[in-house]
């Protein structure tokens, strides 16, 4: 297997006009950091102002998200930014919920039970939607660690899943192409444990999206199936048994090249990931050399293949670093290449500098920045 290819090119100080002095590219491997808001933790990518390019919005510690343009061959502030955001807002993600092609931006709270929903004009400035933040979780004290979003009903715009540890739940808000979110009745999905970061992705084959959600008091896999309604109902074998405590978030990808679903978590307590290998139809089963140990922990993870050899690799956050850990094709993982990072607990991969490379960004909470890293690997095919 050839080495995984991921390193900033030479010309990133010409995109860095907004990086600060005290943040240089070198503190995380040449990477080229994006100044944001305070403390970031959570990044979502998407062209907010249909310019092509990929831009970013991250939810901060300091109460803010920041929306960062590509502009002119660095990144800047979009109208109306840093945007007031809810107290403890840690998960941001981008969509379409109005239905009217430009991307808005969706966010929850840590510790509130609603979501945040802010419309995107096309320029890049988003805007509270009425009624915003919009009901979800009904909990005494909610414990927010999950934001998911996807067209769970069929009906052409973005509906929003959250996962709520306290209440132990996950629970369903769906969109109704004008900007406003409504819990239907039996929207509130008792999973039967607490929870962490779920993710979404077609498990049986059937066309509709599929919850899978990390059970970290199970310890366990939950395999909600879509009826493209917006309901869902457990798969079979769910709850899937998992053989460390704590799985932590769920990565869905196709591992081994068969056209399903496969399953990956993060642990909360171990430096190993769990690995389970579909089988199209909603069962999961532990993939051979599953746990996989890393050296160090890591949090939540994204895939896409890195190194353009066909094979999906696994990208991760934590423990101060960013790991890029290739897949064989075959459901196997190699040895990980690890980059410094400082505070990072996710990764998201998109094509920033438009060369049909995949490039990683992940934020880095101790410096105030999102770093990008720009791949190497062979251009893919457009």
């Amino acid at each position: 297997m050839r080495p995984v290819a991921i390193a900033a090119a030479a010309t990133l100080a010409a995109l860095a006009c907004s990086r600060p002095p005290e943040v240089p590219a070198g503190d995380a491997g040449g990477a080229l950091a994006v100044p944001v808001g305070r403390r970031p933790f959570d990044v979502a990518v998407g062209d907010l102002d249909r310019d092509g390019k990929p831009d970013l919005v991250t939810a901060n510690g300091d109460k803010t998200l920041s929306i960062r343009l590509q502009r002119d061959g660095g990144w800047a502030p979009a109208p109306g930014d840093p945007l007031p955001a809810a107290d403890s807002t840690h998960m941001v993600a981008l969509a379409d919920v109005d239905g009217d092609g430009d991307l808005d931006a969706v966010a929850t709270s840590h510790d509130a039970g609603g979501v945040w929903l802010w419309l995107g004009d096309g320029t890049g400035r988003l805007a509270p939607a009425a009624g915003s933040p919009f009901a979800a979780v009904e909990a005494e004290r909610p414990h927010n660690h999950g934001l998911v979003v996807g067209d769970l009903d069929g009906d052409g715009d973005a509906d929003v899943v959250v996962g709520d540890q306290t209440a132990q739940q996950a629970v369903v808000l769906l969109g109704d192409g004008r900007g406003a979110l409504t819990r239907p009745g039996g929207g509130a999905i008792d999973l039967g444990a607490q929870t962490y970061p779920p993710s979404l992705g077609d498990v049986d084959g059937d066309g509709h999206l599929d919850l899978v959600a990390p059970l970290i008091s199970g310890p366990a896999i939950g395999v909600l199936l879509g009826d493209g309604r917006g309901g869902f109902h457990p798969a079979p074998g769910s709850p899937t048994p998992s053989p460390l405590p704590r799985p932590y978030a769920i990565a869905l990808t196709d591992l081994d090249g068969d056209g399903a679903l496969d399953a990956i978590a993060a642990h909360d307590d171990t430096d190993r990931i769990s690995v389970w290998l579909g089988d199209g139809h909603g069962r999961l089963r532990a993939a051979p050399g599953s746990p996989l140990a890393l050296g160090r922990r890591i949090w939540r993870m994204a895939t896409v293949d890195v190194d353009g050899d066909g094979a999906v690799d696994v990208i991760g956050a934590g423990s101060g670093s960013l790991f890029v850990i290739p897949g064989d094709g075959h459901g196997g993982l190699g040895r990980p290449r690890v980059e410094p990072l400082g505070e990072g607990w996710m990764v998201v991969s998109a094509d920033f500098d438009g060369d049909g490379r995949p490039d990683l960004a992940a934020p880095d909470g101790d410096a105030g920045v999102v770093r990008i890293w720009l791949g190497r690997g062979p251009a893919r095919q457009r």
